[in-house]
């Protein structure tokens, strides 16, 4: 089953804002206009993806402080069950964007007892998937380019 283009967009949106990429909200925030979304379907869906993109840094947080050997605290995903298929859509999106498998696990278990289809569920994930590719693609094209810029500007100006 796939999913409608709105749903699409939702997930698509929060996959851009997990994964930060400006670019992709660039284009997902207007191509969710074109599918239907209202400027309040927008905005919630933007301020969902924030929660689960800040959550995954928060979750990420104590292991990284382990293994600097500053802490040893484990941290779960809080337990809130998505309210709505617009909030599961853009959570599933989110967690994927923002490499936080322990979002992940817990936003696929919460949208299927939502009532997502499991084909729409990795329909969501797809597109998500795709978002959070695109997203490292475009960032690592800007890195060669502003490398092979910065490269040629300071070779002219050196002195052999």
């Amino acid at each position: 089953m796939e999913l409608e283009q709105r749903d699409k967009e939702l997930a698509a949106i929060g996959s851009s804002i997990g994964c930060n990429c400006r670019p992709c909200i660039e284009h997902h925030i207007p191509a969710g206009r074109e599918a239907g979304l209202s400027e309040a379907d927008l905005a919630e869906a933007v301020a969902i993806a924030r929660a689960v993109r800040d959550e995954a840094i928060e979750l990420l947080a104590p292991r990284v402080d382990e293994l600097l050997g500053a802490g040893s605290a484990s941290a779960e995903p809080a337990p809130v069950a998505e309210r709505s298929r617009t909030h599961a859509l853009v959570c599933l999106g989110a967690g994927f964007g923002a490499n936080s498998h322990a979002l992940l696990e817990h936003h696929i278990a919460a949208a299927l007892d939502l009532g997502l289809s499991s084909a729409e569920v990795e329909a969501a994930i797809r597109t998500a998937g795709y978002v959070q590719k695109r997203a490292s693609g475009m960032t690592a094209d800007k890195a060669t380019h502003t490398l092979e810029e910065l490269a040629g500007v300071a070779g002219h100006t050196q002195r052999p």
